[in-house]
């Protein structure tokens, strides 16, 4: 699990709670469910040694989210060709200046429950100063802080910079990465300068806006330093809005060709 959420957080994630990296674009309005499908298939007909990759043919999974009454995410449900694979619930209370967000996941292959933790420190203002990142692998054992982030800045309520530190099993702390971000001139969030601890190597990342103020495409631009001639190192991410202002279709630049990655139904109370 700590393999995959620090995957995960490399890119821009559409559904996090608490962490400082913002997520763009974020839902608006009172939403009830929504069903997203993800596209992009591994297709292999006849031969099991062999394979081929089918853009925009539907991959088989499907993410169900639903939220509560006040438009929170309170689950989600995760199947493939129609079979759950995994179900995930999410809890959230306050202790003081501290949020906590639990999600707590039941994986049917092998049926374990893991959880994740986040443990928010907020200011007097309400904006998050640090964020702890707890994972807990069996209900049995107790729970792992494996990455904190915090030296939150702050220009009013705009966070500007912060840094991630990965904590080894033995407790011991290092610097892993140092996040920079940057704004237009209508106080939009332009930029996002991920600089690599240890080797002082650069990952940015672009967003571009429409005339509604809703973010239609972000690039992202890995290890800028260290570019390969011929090889595309920036992945580039498109976005099409309902009447409600929230993304529905979603696609990724490969090549020369964009295609489709992902369609989300979103039904409102």
């Amino acid at each position: 699990m700590k393999i995959i959420l620090l995957y995960l957080l490399i890119l821009v994630p559409f559904f996090t709670f608490g962490q400082l990296f913002p997520v763009l674009p974020e839902f608006k309005g009172n939403i009830k469910k929504v069903v997203e499908k993800r596209y992009g298939k591994e297709w292999n007909p006849w031969r099991k040694d062999s394979a081929s990759y089918k853009p925009g043919v539907f991959s088989g999974w499907k993410y169900t989210y639903l939220f509560d009454q006040n438009s929170r995410l309170s689950s989600r449900i995760v199947t493939y060709d129609g079979k759950i694979q995994n179900t995930c619930t999410y809890q959230t209370k306050t202790e003081g200046n501290r949020k906590i967000v639990q999600e707590i996941t039941k994986d049917y292959s092998d049926q374990k429950e893991y959880m994740l933790e986040y443990e928010n420190f907020l200011d007097q203002e309400g904006r998050i100063t640090k964020v702890n990142f707890m994972e807990k692998i069996s209900p049995e054992k107790p729970k792992e802080w494996f990455l904190t982030e915090m030296n939150s800045e702050y220009n009013k309520n705009k966070l500007t910079a912060f840094t991630r530190y990965t904590i080894s099993p033995s407790g011991e702390t290092s610097a892993s990465e140092k996040c920079l971000l940057n704004y237009d001139s209508r106080g939009r969030l332009k930029s996002i300068d991920r600089k690599d601890i240890s080797s002082g190597f650069t990952t940015k990342i672009l967003y571009y806006y429409n005339g509604k103020g809703q973010v239609i495409h972000y690039s992202i631009d890995l290890l800028t330093e260290i570019q390969e001639y011929g090889r595309n190192q920036i992945q580039d991410i498109y976005f099409k809005y309902d009447r409600r202002g929230n993304w529905v279709q979603m696609y990724r630049k490969a090549g020369k060709q964009i295609n489709l990655d992902a369609k989300r139904t979103i039904r409102y109370r």
